[in-house]
């Protein structure tokens, strides 16, 4: 069975097919459209859809406090992107989302890993730095830095 792809992921993927990635974030939304200049894809939240095309790409998701995102932030974060984010508009909240193993994986094979999800809550001038726009890059280290201080 063919999983979808999340509504405008296609453009995405057809680049990415030609050697092409997007600059900058990739935003996902699972609360419909929202405003941004980054690439936007829509998504249902709890929805089986096919993310391998995020694998290596920054990645943010943006939620609703009402609805079930937990399995769709997991499904993204198996994919691989290079970065994943979650945004939440209603709270002004962010945090970094890590895919770290169980309790239970330690003693099984990486392969047989179930791995959960965990979170690092932005600090309030990252929710800030979020809300008002403030783009960072990566220097030769990874190390980021503002980019419009």
């Amino acid at each position: 069975m063919t999983l979808p792809l999340p509504q405008n992921a296609a453009p995405i993927v057809h680049a990415r097919m030609k050697g092409l990635r997007p600059a900058g974030l990739v935003i996902v939304s699972l609360r419909g459209r929202v405003l941004t200049q980054q690439p936007l894809v829509l998504a249902e939240p709890g929805m089986a859809y096919d993310w391998r095309w995020v694998r290596g790409l920054d990645v943010c998701v943006y939620v609703h406090d009402l609805d079930n995102w937990a399995l769709t932030l997991r499904a993204i974060a198996l994919a691989e992107p290079t970065n994943l984010d979650v945004w939440n508009p209603d709270g002004n909240w962010g945090a970094h989302v890590y895919l770290v193993p169980t309790a239970e994986d330690v003693d099984k094979p990486v392969s047989m890993w179930i791995r959960e999800l965990d979170f690092l809550e932005w600090m309030d001038f990252q929710n800030n730095d979020f809300l008002t726009g403030r783009t960072y890059a990566r220097g030769p280290g990874g190390v980021p830095y503002a980019v419009d201080p």
